[in-house]
């Protein structure tokens, strides 16, 4: 096997792979430190500080992946951090309305369902008691994701996949990303929000499109638990707008739009390090991603 993450090369698939693996892995190692701290330091693992802690150091470790992975690859180009066609931005904004309130729904269906059948499903609820709270959770929930997650994701591990058709590769970016949420709660959501956002980086040849979706989508969540908690956000009214906002978008998107993504022009043949390579090294990622699943859908 070559040398991974050989610098100033294109991207092959082992390295992608690997990067999912890189992507799971690597906050363990400062949750550790985080969850030292406070269980035997300051004796509290229950607090709204432990939690916006555990938050900061999560996004830190992707932050510090991807840019391991930028300075091995000599740039930012590397996670398709490129200019891109204003358009995608209506369709971006589109596109987060419609998952929101059209597309939303399906998980909330989800999650009844796993409940009906008394299994053990829990939420994600960042701590947004105060206004401090809500501040950091705005920027360690809300806009830290967007950036640095949309760089591993629909960056550096999209790049495994750039070779294959676009429905297979916008198919196994959301698979991976439902994966790497580990949260029964957070499976058809984060895959079908996965499957847009790789669709928009692989079309527009850009992360930002998927950055302002990934942004929406967190942003509206916590400013609508934050100031309208009672809120009905799934109505006949939101669900039917939601639901045209997408479809026409999302359409536009896979079947008018033929842009080309630049960045996968300039990757190398796929031989030999292609399909079951991209595999191998993502899969100490996904079997852990897999096992955290199960065991918070147990209980």
């Amino acid at each position: 096997m070559n040398t991974l993450y050989r610098k100033y090369e294109d991207f092959n698939t082992a390295e992608s792979g690997l990067s999912f693996t890189l992507t799971v892995v690597c906050p363990y190692a400062l949750m550790l430190i985080v969850t030292a701290v406070f269980q035997f330091g300051l004796n509290d693992t229950q607090s709204s500080l432990y939690l916006l802690c555990a938050y900061a150091a999560t996004q830190l470790s992707y932050f510090g992946v991807a840019a391991f992975i930028a300075r091995q690859k000599g740039g930012l180009a590397a996670l398709r951090v490129e200019k891109f066609h204003l358009k995608y931005i209506v369709l971006a904004l589109a596109l987060s309305y419609g998952m929101l309130f059209g597309l939303g729904y399906l998980n909330e269906l989800f999650v009844g369902a796993l409940q009906d059948a008394g299994l053990h499903v829990e939420g994600v609820s960042p701590p947004i008691g105060t206004p401090v709270e809500f501040f950091f959770s705005l920027l360690f929930v809300g806009l830290m994701p967007a950036f640095f997650e949309e760089a591993l994701f629909r960056g550096a591990i999209l790049r495994g996949t750039g070779y294959m058709n676009v429905w297979a590769a916008m198919c196994i970016n959301g698979a991976m990303f439902a994966l790497f949420h580990q949260n029964p709660a957070q499976t058809i959501y984060p895959f079908l929000t996965g499957c847009v956002f790789a669709l928009a980086a692989l079309r527009s040849g850009s992360i930002f499109p998927s950055v302002i979706m990934h942004g929406v989508n967190n942003l509206t969540i916590l400013f609508v638990s934050y100031f309208a908690p009672q809120a009905d956000l799934y109505n006949v009214a939101t669900l039917a707008t939601g639901l045209i906002a997408f479809v026409a978008a999302f359409v536009y998107l896979a079947f008018f739009d033929k842009e080309k993504d630049p960045a996968a022009e300039k990757l190398a043949a796929p031989q030999p390090l292609h399909g079951k390579y991209f595999l191998y090294f993502a899969a100490v990622g996904m079997v852990l991603c897999a096992v955290s699943w199960v065991v918070s859908l147990v209980g």
